[in-house]
């Protein structure tokens, strides 16, 4: 009888891809856009509705694996942070200073995608 040790257990390729993910509240400026807890169900739907329309999602309650944030029509995202920015930020002056300036639509684009993403998660 062989006995394994624990370095012989190997976690599965999702659960490795799993850990690799920034949970939201490890983005830079979560803390400018509102607890899910505080947002209309009107308003997740129309969210979805965007992240749909990108691609994000297949369908109401499933959240697609394969998205490359370089293969999203740009012009859609810049939709989706104005919609964020407008509906879900705390103070849309301290996000919109928070997206200004060098590299300010890569860090607009990541926490709105990561907004939009998390809050889709388990919506049906």
């Amino acid at each position: 009888m062989t006995t394994k040790t624990p370095q012989d257990h190997k976690t599965s390729q999702a659960a490795q891809d799993a850990e690799k993910q920034e949970r939201f509240e490890d983005i830079d400026g979560h803390e400018l856009l509102k607890p899910f807890s505080k947002v209309k169900g009107s308003d997740q739907l129309r969210l979805l509705a965007q992240l749909r329309g990108l691609g994000i999602v297949d369908d109401a309650d499933d959240t697609s694996e394969d998205v490359n944030i370089d293969d999203l029509d740009f012009e859609k995202v810049a939709d989706l942070i104005d919609y964020v920015s407008a509906r879900f930020a705390i103070d849309p002056e301290k996000f919109d200073e928070f997206t200004t300036g060098d590299g300010g639509y890569d860090r607009a684009m990541q926490l709105a995608v990561a907004y939009a993403g998390e809050l889709g998660k388990g919506q049906s």
